[in-house]
């Protein structure tokens, strides 16, 4: 597996987890009930902790045919 491709994954993967936290922290909140075992700080903490992780994964790629990413020079 290529070492971009495998980033990019990994990138999407923790920004996907991440989003299904806080979406699940905002329902319970809305609901005033934990979700399963799960208290909303918890569901907002790992939400913020996945997010955290996934910023210098997509920040490292510089050059990438994956995810579209041109050479540094240029901004999207």
């Amino acid at each position: 597996m290529n070492k971009h491709l495998f980033k990019c994954w990994v990138w999407k993967v923790l920004w996907a987890l991440s989003a299904v936290s806080f979406v699940l922290a905002w329902v319970s909140v809305l609901m005033q009930a934990p979700i399963g075992q799960f208290d909303p700080l918890f569901l907002l903490w790992n939400a913020l902790v996945l997010a955290v992780l996934a910023t210098p994964i997509k920040l490292d790629c510089h050059n990438c045919n994956v995810c579209g990413v041109k050479g540094s020079g240029t901004m999207m």
